[in-house]
């Protein structure tokens, strides 16, 4: 017993002076379970920086208008942005912004009408983007309450909608509506019962107010004002297509963990001697790591060609962008991989500690640049924060390339900012390589 006692003490002493492998068992962790609980909404606290990005233009400038207005901004549920329709339309078929409503104008007018009159009926366009079904659902879901209680706060009372039909039937008796005999007495008997069902409802909401006891009327029971137009916002030779989406993020996130092994390997090689054998040859730090980096690039390019290539076979992914810009964001991605794996291998000091280090290091980048899920449904000061990992960067090139179909500049922008990080990390791994293990 005291042996295997002095074995526990050896192996926790041993454990505990590791501070790699400590980050692995607790850093880890602790960072996957923090952003998950970020991502899915927190604690409740700090009200105010989450919310679904809104944008609304109002071309009615009506009471009722800026009512609905006022009713989405006063809700923490929603981030609104007022702008012009030309903005909103662009942001979202950019997919810098998930949703936008335009209240059209003769709104205000039209919506009390539209209750009886489905010829009256206003238009709220929506434009959405095709990868945010589940914000376009909530923005549509959400606008019934936030129109009917602007009209009913503006517009509507029991004896006002009696009115509208009192309106109607007057018309009847005056001109016929333009109906036959037949259909203007069945339109008549439709309007004359709604006006007595409208005219009880309107004399139990007056009982309610004078406390007489009268039971709830309950909700309003009023057909839709409005209708709601909705366009995804694609260029016209793009569809959505949730698996381009998807391949992005896994394609970028296993060929950055494939890194990890080579640079292991690396290791392994310094710690066995190697690379005092490849200096007698002579050979160059320069030339040596140029030849790995190499290899590692074109791995890394075959594996996420090898992804697209499957995903275009199996799941009809199309590239309905610029195909050179979809090639710029590979050759990005693969440089991106092999000097992020330099990097890992000339600051790790044992193998064991650098796969420790590089899984928390992958980890946090796949996570905050949206691999895993679309950045969109992060908090804004995380959204701003996924623009500084090189992640970020590589989903939206692929993005823009496949399924948004926008221009070249939309893919070669990003191939950019990733050849930017590679290049940084290519001149840390270089400075800070060593030859010999410590």
């Amino acid at each position: 017993m005291n042996q295997i006692l002095a074995f526990v003490r050896l192996e926790l002493a041993l454990f505990f002076r590791d501070r790699r492998a400590l980050l692995l068992v607790f850093a880890v962790p602790i960072a996957v379970a923090s952003f998950l609980g970020v991502m899915t909404g927190g604690s409740g606290l700090g009200k105010g920086q989450g919310g679904l990005q809104l944008l609304v233009t109002d071309l009615d400038h009506s009471a009722i208008s800026r009512g609905v207005v006022s009713n989405f901004v006063s809700d923490p549920t929603f981030r609104v942005t007022v702008t012009n329709e030309d903005t909103a339309r662009g942001l979202v078929l950019e997919g810098k912004r998930p949703v936008a409503i335009v209240i059209r104008g003769g709104f205000g007018a039209n919506a009390l009408p539209g209750l009886f009159d489905t010829n009256r009926k206003p238009a709220i366009t929506l434009y959405h983007d095709p990868s945010h079904a589940t914000e376009r659902q909530l923005v549509e879901g959400m606008l019934v309450p936030k129109v009917l209680q602007s009209v009913v706060e503006n517009a509507v009372t029991w004896n006002a909608a009696r009115e509208r039909i009192r309106a109607g039937l007057d018309r009847i008796e005056r001109d016929g509506n333009g109906l036959s005999e037949r259909d203007r007495v069945l339109y008549r008997e439709m309007l004359e019962r709604t006006d007595a069902w409208l005219a009880s409802r309107a004399d139990r909401s007056e009982g309610e107010s004078t406390g007489n006891g009268a039971a709830p009327a309950g909700p309003k029971e009023f057909p839709l004002p409005f209708r709601i137009d909705a366009r995804a916002m694609v260029r016209k030779q793009a569809v959505y297509n949730a698996y381009a989406h998807s391949f992005a993020g896994m394609g970028v996130q296993f060929v950055l963990m494939a890194m990890i092994d080579l640079a292991v390997g690396l290791i392994r090689e310094r710690e066995s001697g190697v690379f005092r054998r490849l200096r007698s040859i002579p050979l160059s730090r320069a030339t040596m790591l140029a030849g790995k980096g190499l290899a590692w690039s074109l791995v890394s390019m075959l594996s996420l060609a090898g992804c697209f290539a499957f995903a275009w076979l199996v799941f009809d992914v199309r590239i309905t962008g610029s195909f050179l810009g979809f090639l710029s964001v590979i050759v990005a991605c693969g440089w991106l991989a092999a000097s992020l794996g330099l990097l890992l291998a000339a600051l790790g000091r044992t193998a064991a500690g650098t796969r420790g280090l590089s899984i928390l290091v992958i980890l946090l980048m796949v996570m905050i640049g949206g691999a895993w899920v679309p950045a969109f449904i992060f908090p804004q000061w995380l959204q701003t924060l996924s623009m500084a990992t090189p992640t970020r960067w590589a989903i939206d090139g692929f993005d823009a390339a496949t399924w948004r179909g926008l221009g070249p500049m939309a893919s070669l922008v990003p191939a950019a900012v990733i050849s930017g990080f590679a290049a940084v990390f290519a001149t840390i791994a270089w400075l800070r390589f060593r030859w010999d293990a410590e």
